[in-house]
C-alpha cells in the first residue's frame, strides 16, 4: 500500500502543476497496478473496476475530446463492474438511500449533460452510471461497507470536480477544481478496494 500512497501523492501534486504530463505518464499509469498489488481483487467485478479505471487514467492523460470520451467510456465500464460486485454485498432492508442518490444523480446528469454541449449524452449516461454505483455501495453490508460507501461518494465528488473544471468553471476557479480531482479520486479508489477486501459476517 505504500507504493500506492507514494504514487497517489506524487500524481496529485503533479496534476496541480503545469508541464508535468510526461512525468504523470509514470505516476498516474502506476496507480491502479499499485492498488491491485496491495489489494488483489478476488471479485471479478472489482477486477473489471480496476482495469476500466486504469484504462481511463491512461486515456485522460490526453487533452482532446476523443481522449475524454475514451476515458469516460472506460470509467463507465469500471462503474458497471463495481456495481455488480457491490450488488452481491447488498442486504435486505438496506436500500433506503437508493432513491435519493439516484434522484441526485439524475439531477447532476441533467446539469452536466447540458453544460457539456456535444458530449452531453455520454456525460449524462456516465453520471447516471456513476450514481448507480454509489447507490449500490449504499446497500452493501459487511465490515468494510462504510469505507466502501465513503469511497463511492468521494468518487462522485471527484468526478463532479472534473466535470465542473472542464465544462462549467473558467480560469482560476477551473484550476482550483481540477487540482482537487486526483486527491479525491485516489482516496476514493483506496477506500473502495480496501473496504471491499475486508472479510467478516455481514453487519
Amino acid at each position: 500500500m505504500k507504493l500506492y500512497a507514494v504514487a497517489a501523492v506524487a500524481d496529485s501534486v503533479l496534476a496541480a502543476l503545469r508541464g508535468t504530463k510526461n512525468v504523470r505518464k509514470v505516476t498516474k499509469t502506476a496507480l491502479m497496478p499499485a492498488l491491485a498489488a496491495a489489494t488483489p481483487p478476488r471479485d471479478p467485478g472489482m477486477a473489471v473496476g480496476l482495469a476500466g479505471s486504469w484504462a481511463g487514467d491512461v486515456a485522460l492523460l490526453g487533452d482532446s475530446d476523443r481522449a475524454f470520451r475514451t476515458g469516460l467510456f472506460s470509467f463507465l465500464v469500471a462503474h458497471v463492474g463495481y456495481t455488480v460486485a457491490l450488488g452481491r454485498r447488498s442486504q435486505p432492508g438496506s436500500r433506503k438511500a437508493v432513491l435519493p442518490i439516484v434522484a441526485a444523480s439524475a439531477a447532476g446528469a441533467a446539469v452536466f449533460s447540458r453544460a457539456a454541449g456535444p458530449m452531453g449524452r455520454p456525460v449524462g449516461l456516465y453520471a447516471l452510471t456513476l450514481g448507480t454505483m454509489v447507490a449500490a455501495a449504499s446497500t452493501a453490508r459487511g465490515p468494510g461497507a462504510r469505507r466502501v460507501f465513503g469511497g463511492a461518494a468521494l468518487f462522485m465528488a471527484s468526478d463532479a470536480l472534473l466535470g465542473a473544471s472542464r465544462f462549467v468553471l473558467k480560469g482560476q476557479a477551473a484550476r482550483i477544481a481540477s487540482a482537487g480531482v486526483m486527491p479525491t479520486y485516489a482516496t476514493a479508489q483506496w477506500l473502495i478496494h480496501t473496504g471491499f477486501a475486508q472479510e467478516g459476517d455481514p453487519a
